[in-house]
């Protein structure tokens, strides 16, 4: 018999490091684990320009449609915008459940300008040897995506908003209270239209935006094992 499948979908900007611990974890459970690198993210600036929404979903479909010809169950875990990509592909595909972490549906919001405020005024009392390396490289790489592939993400999202209702299978969203990047609300609205049966919601007290590293990275993993173990 072959193990499920699971596909994890890293967010904006980033690469597979962002879901790296979860997969570990995923893999020493047993299942297949995949994580793709999405279109345009391999640093390549000028390639970047060229890349839509489209381009995103397109990469995912092939690895869905691939795994369905070969008879395998499939689980979807997105982080941020990957969360996004994972919901328009549970929508349109049949799958047996679906994992958001940290979803990106609010992006600016009075408790993320508010989030930023205190990560700024905590980073201007930081010595330099104090950064995360790996967090500073991640922000650095932010700064130098192109103006149309931030228009794609809002695209993707807006394209998100419109289908949570209509997702029906087995899901589990876990978001950051902490989180400086994305509103935590954005689980409850999706908790909230998800038209699936069964749902869980569980809010990570002190999690930032990048919830498989950290502190609580481990309840991640804990919540993600025992939901997936059930479906």
């Amino acid at each position: 018999m072959k193990p499920p499948l699971c596909i994890i979908i890293h967010g904006f900007a980033g690469n597979p490091w962002e879901v790296e611990p979860l997969a570990r974890a995923l893999e020493h459970s047993g299942y297949e684990v995949t994580t793709p690198l999405l279109p345009g993210h391999d640093r390549n600036k000028k390639q970047m320009k060229k890349i839509t929404v489209p381009d995103w979903l397109h990469a995912i479909e092939k690895i869905v449609i691939r795994a369905k010809d070969d008879k395998k169950e499939i689980h979807l875990i997105g982080f941020s915008m990957g969360a996004m990509i994972a919901s328009i592909t549970a929508s349109q595909y049949p799958i047996s459940s679906l994992v958001l972490l940290s979803p990106s549906v609010y992006v600016l919001t009075p408790h993320i300008f508010k989030m930023r405020l205190k990560k700024f005024r905590q980073r201007k009392k930081m010595k330099p040897n104090e950064y995360d390396p790996v967090l500073l490289n991640h922000s650095q790489l932010t700064q130098k995506i192109p103006i149309a592939n931030i228009f794609q993400f809002h695209k993707v999202v807006r394209q998100a908003k419109q289908i949570f209702h209509t997702i029906h299978v087995p899901i589990c969203i876990i978001h950051g209270k902490c989180d400086e990047t994305i509103d935590p609300k954005s689980a409850e609205l999706i908790f909230r239209v998800a038209a699936s049966q069964e749902k869980e919601l569980h809010y990570l007290p002190c999690a930032r935006h990048h919830i498989c590293h950290g502190a609580e990275a481990e309840k991640v993993i804990r919540f993600v094992t025992a939901f997936l173990n059930k479906h």
